[in-house]
């Protein structure tokens, strides 16, 4: 006796895995942000790595149409930090820069004893005036006063000289030594080099020295200067430090 035999059925053929789509847009995206996340520090070369994020930006936003969309999101996400990144880098620069090469009278102008005010004025301050640093240090000039030079003065012709009461005040949290500041060594009077005077022997002797000025304290001296027979514009400039904020003090002498 014969039995029929089973019917044979076929597996159901097995259908081939769906290619991702955009897969390789959205991890360019992912790799140019983690590159410009990490080079977002490096001046110069960050801009060439912001540009790559914001191409990085165009490749998510177009992978997000495709099957790896938590991926492309994280690509977008990751270039725009990067992007952020560079121009807070690049700002934070450029006003570090600005403070090394600070112009000529950075700084806040203003009648001693009186608060600094915020914004720095554009002119020169003038005698009887104060000039602030941005760090708290200030230097005031009084008004020349004339002064008679004695027999052994140095320049030895003098048509007229006049004295000026400097003072220094340290309004920052560290000792300040005035052997730092540039004092007497750029005086013009008319436009012209002014020279110092040297007089041990009258009345026009400079009582400048070196000092350590403690924070919260001041220090005051003198500084004659030889300068024309008639009255004219005189100019005494101040440098605290080595390219600092020159304070450029402006009148008639």
């Amino acid at each position: 006796m014969t039995y029929p035999m089973p019917p044979a059925y076929a597996e159901p053929p097995v259908a081939p895995p769906k290619p991702a789509r955009f897969g390789a847009l959205a991890w360019t995206s992912v790799i140019l942000g983690i590159v410009g996340i990490l080079s977002s520090w490096l001046i110069f070369f960050n801009n060439l790595t912001a540009i790559g994020a914001f191409l990085g930006v165009v490749l998510g936003v177009i992978a997000l149409f495709g099957t790896r969309k938590v991926l492309a999101a994280i690509g977008v996400v990751l270039c725009v930090v990067a992007i952020v990144l560079t121009m807070v880098a690049q700002q934070a620069a450029v006003e570090e820069l600005d403070k090394i090469l600070g112009d000529t009278n950075q700084g806040q102008v203003g009648t001693p004893g009186e608060p600094a005010k915020q914004d720095a004025l554009v002119q020169n301050p003038t005698w009887g005036k104060r000039f602030t640093w941005d760090n708290g240090l200030a230097v005031d000039v009084a008004a020349p006063v004339a002064c008679q030079p004695g027999q052994f003065a140095v320049p030895s012709s003098i048509a007229r000289a006049v004295k000026f009461e400097i003072t220094i005040t340290n309004g920052t949290t560290a000792a300040f030594e005035t052997a730092l500041m540039s004092i007497g060594t750029d005086a013009q009077f008319n436009g012209q080099k002014a020279e110092m005077v040297f007089d041990s022997s009258g009345g026009c002797d400079s009582t400048y020295d070196s000092a350590t000025v403690l924070p919260g304290k001041t220090y005051t001296f003198h500084v004659a200067y030889a300068v024309g027979a008639q009255p004219g514009e005189m100019q005494l400039v101040f440098e605290p430090t080595f390219n600092s904020a020159k304070a450029a003090f402006v009148g008639q002498a």
